[in-house]
């Protein structure tokens, strides 16, 4: 008998042998330690509800899963861990993720009942945004720029490391109301 489906808001903690189908937006990012050592490669899924969950799959398992993985697919997902969300490398504001342990199955799926979507958010350079501002043809709900990263890391002292980012925003299409 096949294992029945869930959804990422009604996961709980502990070991999920439930079938999650989700979709993975966008590329992993590298959870690395002050001297390069790689902790775990992190993503995002998102299921038919626009629920977003971060997973995660530790360094020793990487390999095995890597590869697997591709931007925008379909996967289903069973045998894996939920954990409280990791409050030092947090990709979305769900409360738990989704940690990948030696039983996780992941397996792709070229097609789903569900209406999983495609485009819940994307990443592209700042001149693509601004051609596409008032256009019609898509409908940003926020451009921004990245326009300085400075870290304020010192080996001098100990405790949390933080990086300071500035981000400009700027609102296209509305007009003010008076």
């Amino acid at each position: 008998m096949a294992n029945p489906q869930v959804l990422l808001a009604d996961l709980n903690a502990g070991r999920c042998s439930n079938v999650a189908e989700v979709r993975h937006p966008i590329l992993g990012a590298r959870n690395v330690r002050k001297g390069g050592e790689l902790m775990s490669v992190d993503m995002l899924f998102v299921d038919e509800n626009s629920t977003l969950t971060q997973g995660s799959v530790s360094a020793n398992r990487q390999l095995r899963f890597r590869k697997r993985l591709s931007e925008g697919s379909l996967y289903t997902l069973t045998g894996f861990d939920v954990t409280r969300s990791n409050t030092n490398f947090r990709l979305c504001d769900a409360p738990f993720s989704i940690r990948f342990n030696e039983g996780t199955s992941l397996e792709k799926i070229t097609a789903s009942a569900r209406p999983i979507p495609h485009g819940l958010f994307r990443f592209m350079p700042y001149g693509r945004l601004l051609e596409l501002a008032n256009t019609g043809k898509q409908l940003p709900d926020i451009i921004g720029e990245l326009s300085a990263i400075r870290s304020t890391i010192t080996d001098r002292i100990a405790g949390a490391q933080r990086v300071m980012l500035t981000l400009r925003l700027e609102s296209y299409g509305r007009e003010r109301k008076s």
